[in-house]
């Protein structure tokens, strides 16, 4: 009687040591690497928004006080969305290596 139960958890548990879902650890990382990939893309999209909006004079400081406003801040906080861009360039493309080395040279 033992045996049978032993042999029911053995047979339960080799059922469960399979994939997840029906989804392979390859088809699970391809997934969140595509999902990482889109969120990047649509965060360097709104950095570089920004960065646009500041060029062309539409986003300004002005301080409370009345004073004219500075370009100093305005500049740093420029410098500081262009590394940011640049950041996630560079997060993109390791992304995109990524994939493709999971993909392979075979698949679209």
């Amino acid at each position: 009687m033992i045996d049978n139960i032993v042999s029911f958890e053995d047979h339960r548990l080799g059922r469960l040591d399979g994939t997840l879902f029906s989804r392979s650890d390859e088809e699970v990382m391809i997934a969140s690497i595509i999902a990482s990939l889109e969120a990047r893309n649509k965060e360097r999209d709104t950095v570089r928004d920004y960065i646009e909006r500041m060029e062309t004079g539409e986003i300004m400081l002005h301080p409370d006080d009345g004073s004219a406003p500075s370009p100093l801040p305005l500049a740093q906080l420029l410098d500081l969305l262009s590394g940011y861009d640049h950041m996630l360039s560079t997060e993109i493309g390791r992304l995109e290596v990524e994939k493709e080395s999971l993909h392979g040279p075979y698949q679209d």
